[in-house]
């Protein structure tokens, strides 16, 4: 392998045939920090740094303050926030996934902070029993904690969103526990918390149900440490072992003897093939196969489990520990001749202006595209922005030599994005030092999320945009933030502001930044952000929470959503006057009806007043003849039960009539009703007209019928009288009431009063109507003959008698009418050799010219 200045693989340390590597992530920029004398809890993916006087130690403390002091700290050790602890012993504290502190206090009260140190309204208890027992011990994973209390029980939140503290099936130790360690959720098949409990010389397998012994043989057990997978255990026994199973510990992977009778500080997994030991000056890495590295250490330690490595925080350096990815090996490792080294070497020799570069070049020609996708994957890995450069460029330079698919382009623009934003995570002034590897493990949006939170604006913009995604949720955070922090600007020019910057970001919810304003007493700025509010669904329940109702309710009216538009009349009809209240439907129309159905079916009370103080007169109107019908109907039922024999009493038929007179009058109010108006009086005038019938001929026949139904019952009665009256009354005309008495006696076949009305006058219909019912209720031929006898036409008279079966008469008005083909049309009927037929032929005789 060719000369390297910029090689790295110097530090690298050999564990086995793998190599491992320390590399300083940052001096840390605090002062006067001792790890030793603080309990220290630090997130995960590069996370900020939470610490507290650790009362548990003999330390010496300085100035007038007793109290202590939370502090935190991004992971390059700039001060991010700090807060007075004024609450009770601290049992324990870590990070959440949303990267927001939880401390546990012994007495089981839980409170929750963000990184800029503000209490957050969710804390809770674990309750009651908890805090009668004490909290000894917590354990903080990423939704959730287990706590061991004095009593020797574990309790655990599995949802910090919904906390519901339950108590694990953990019982009958007589000791405190040696340690315990925390299976996550998303690591166990049950998808609960499982909790390993070293006591005695076993381990106890612990979850909601059981409590299982793991038959574990090495006990006393000291150390526990899950694997980031949540696939594997690591162990340090009482007599110096180091030990890794299966987290079921149904299998035994390995055994390490460290020569030490004094169990170590911390035990952490870097990554999840080695495991890293800690002592006061001593780091222990112990690699799969019994290989082990060992590392001085100047200053006290915290570890930090990775998904790549474990982080080393000390007083004054912050470390990655972490195993040699296999691309970075190939290239940089002595001696190395994997397709990757040699383009990598090829590449300084063309920058060296060395005729061997096409050497170099030749010799890979058959594996080139695999030599630049090492030299990408190991840009990629690489945390020194320098040699970076180097590998992409060593990449870019052999691919200019590929076949045109033999490597996909893309791959490079993706990359240098991706360190362009890993280079900008990992400055000391944002602090976020993401590998590659937790970088796809966290996942870029979730950073983006974690950069909002920590109020870097601008980068988080940036990233955002780089990847595509859109700015409104960081421009809408950042305007939050300058909402919070601006308390002495005034609203306008807050707002303008405001609106600057989200003008163009058509996505970004106004909404969300005038409910911030409102949290925190800002009205005014809620109220003028709320202007440029598109979304109706976010704006009109805000505009009810400023007290803002009449603009809400424009709001609601212009979406055209029905259900906001109720949503903000039914908090109206709550908050104000009735009279006021009734103003503002008056006032909008569309309101009114909309709030108009829904008391037509649920208040209809309410409706008539919202109708009469609305001056919508014609509404009332239709609510009394929905009464009056409804009544009517009552009655009608009533009658049913009775088999029509009883009457109706006289009050609830005069409150028909009385509802429909006044349904009239309402009608009357307005111009455009005139005909409604015209309606219901006359049908009060009906129902009167009614009543007295009935009481008139002692019949209840007549209440409730239509107007042509009381005229028929009047006819079918024999109440001449009493039809002539309702004629009369309603100016029925004549032809009408000869229709309804006609088809009403034919009907009842009342054939002396069907004749009787023929004979009466001069008919208005005609005869035909007449002889129709007849034939069509089955009349007497007699009855019919005679009906057709007052016809004036003797040909229409013949064709009628004719069609009624009756040829002797059809014949003689035949003859009389002389009408010669009807009688002959007579004579096809009865034929020629039947008496009839040899009379209707002597008449046709007598017709033609020169008969006698």
């Amino acid at each position: 392998m060719g000369s390297r200045g910029l090689s790295p693989a110097g530090e690298w340390e050999a564990c086995g045939d793998r190599f491992y590597e320390k590399h300083e992530l940052y001096t840390m920029a605090w002062s006067d920090i001792k790890l030793d004398q603080m309990r220290v809890a630090c997130a995960r993916y590069g996370g900020p740094i939470a610490m507290v006087r650790d009362d548990r130690k003999l330390v010496v403390v300085s100035g007038g303050i007793t109290k202590p002091v939370v502090r935190i700290f991004t992971a390059a050790g700039q001060t991010l926030a700090a807060f007075m602890w004024d609450h009770g012993r601290i049992a324990g504290m870590g990070w959440t996934n949303e990267e927001d502190l939880l401390i546990v206090e012994d007495g089981g009260e839980v409170h929750m902070y963000s990184m800029h140190g503000q209490k957050l309204p969710r804390s809770f208890s674990l309750g009651s029993e908890a805090a009668a027992e004490r909290i000894t011990e917590c354990v903080i994973y990423g939704d959730g904690l287990v706590a061991l209390t004095g009593a020797h029980r574990l309790w655990t939140v599995s949802n910090l969103e919904e906390p519901r503290p339950q108590r694990l099936a953990l019982s009958g130790l007589t000791e405190p526990p040696h340690c315990f360690a925390v299976i996550e959720p998303r690591h166990t098949l049950s998808g609960c918390v499982e909790v390993l409990v070293a006591a005695g010389d076993s381990v106890i397998l612990v979850d909601a149900d059981a409590a299982n012994d793991a038959g574990v043989p090495n006990g006393p057990i000291t150390k526990l440490s899950v694997a980031p997978n949540g696939q594997f255990v690591a162990a340090f026994t009482g007599d110096g072992k180091l030990v890794v199973w299966t987290a079921d510990f149904g299998k035994f992977l390995s055994e390490f003897a460290t020569q030490s009778d004094t169990p170590p500080e911390q035990v952490a997994w870097c990554g999840t093939d080695s495991v890293v030991l800690y002592w006061e000056d001593i780091l222990l890495l112990v690699g799969p196969y019994g290989d082990w590295v060992k590392y001085s250490l100047e200053e006290p330690a915290v570890l930090v489990t990775e998904c790549d490595g474990v982080r080393l925080v000390s007083d004054t350096t912050h470390e990655l520990l972490r195993r040699v990815p296999d691309c970075l090996a190939d290239v940089y490792r002595v001696g190395s001749t994997a397709p990757g080294a040699l383009l990598y070497d090829a590449r300084e020799l063309f920058d060296a202006q060395n005729a061997r570069a096409d050497e170099g070049l030749r010799a890979i020609v058959s594996s080139l595209p695999e030599a630049v996708a090492t030299c990408v994957d190991a840009a990629q890995a690489e945390l020194d922005e320098e040699r970076q450069c180097a590998l992409m460029k060593a990449a870019c330079y052999g691919r200019a030599f590929c076949a045109a698919d033999a490597f996909p382009r893309d791959r490079i623009v993706t990359v240098c994005r991706q360190l362009r934003i890993l280079n900008a995570l990992r400055a000391p002034g944002i602090g976020l030092p993401l590998t590659a590897a937790q970088a796809e493990a966290l996942t870029l949006p979730v950073v983006v999320s974690r950069l909002i939170n920590a109020r870097r604006h601008l980068l988080a913009l940036r990233i955002a945009t780089l990847l595509g995604m859109g700015p409104e949720k960081v421009l809408v955070h950042w305007a939050c933030t300058k909402v919070s922090a601006a308390a002495d600007v005034p609203d306008a020019a807050l707002r303008d502001a405001i609106t600057a910057r989200l003008a163009g970001c058509p996505g970004a919810r106004y909404a969300t930044v005038a409910a911030h304003a409102q949290a925190i007493g800002r009205k005014g700025l809620a109220a003028l952000l709320l202007e440029h509010e598109t979304c109706a669904a976010e704006q009109v329940p805000l505009l009810l929470g400023l007290g803002e109702e009449e603009r809400a309710l424009g709001a609601a009216l212009d979406s055209g959503d029905a259900d906001l538009v109720y949503l903000v009349l039914f908090r109206m009809q709550r908050t104000l006057p009735l009279q006021q209240f009734l103003a503002v439907l008056a006032a909008r129309p569309a309101a009114r009806s909309l709030f108009a159905a829904y008391c037509s079916q649920t208040e209809p009370e309410l409706l008539e007043q919202i109708n009469m103080a609305t001056g919508v007169y014609e509404g009332v109107a239709a609510m009394r003849v929905r009464d009056a019908l409804a009544a009517s109907a009552k009655i009608s039922r009533a009658r049913a039960t009775a088999d029509g024999l009883a009457r109706p009493a006289d009050a609830a038929a005069a409150e028909v009539v009385r509802l429909l007179d006044r349904a009239s009058d309402l009608y009357a109010q307005t111009k455009e009703h005139g005909f409604q108006a015209r309606a219901a009086a006359e049908w009060a005038r009906l129902r009167r007209l009614q009543a007295e019938l009935e009481a008139e001929t002692g019949n209840a026949a007549f209440l409730g019928l239509s107007l042509a139904d009381t005229l028929r019952q009047c006819v079918r009665l024999g109440n001449h009288r009493a039809a002539a009256r309702v004629r009369t009354d309603f100016k029925i005309s004549d032809r009408r009431f000869w229709w309804l008495k006609m088809k009403t006696l034919a009907a009842a076949k009342d054939w002396e009063g069907l004749e009787a009305l023929v004979r009466e006058k001069k008919s208005p219909i005609g005869i035909e109507p007449f002889i129709a019912a007849a034939k069509q209720h089955g009349a007497p031929d007699a009855t019919v003959s005679r009906i057709i006898a007052r016809l004036p036409d003797g040909k229409r008279k013949a064709e009628e008698y004719a069609a009624a079966g009756l040829l002797q008469e059809a014949a003689e008005c035949a003859a009389r009418a002389r009408d010669s083909d009807m009688l002959g049309k007579l004579q096809d009927m009865v034929g020629t050799v039947s008496p009839l037929g040899v009379a209707v032929a002597q008449l046709k005789e007598r017709l033609q010219p020169g008969g006698r």
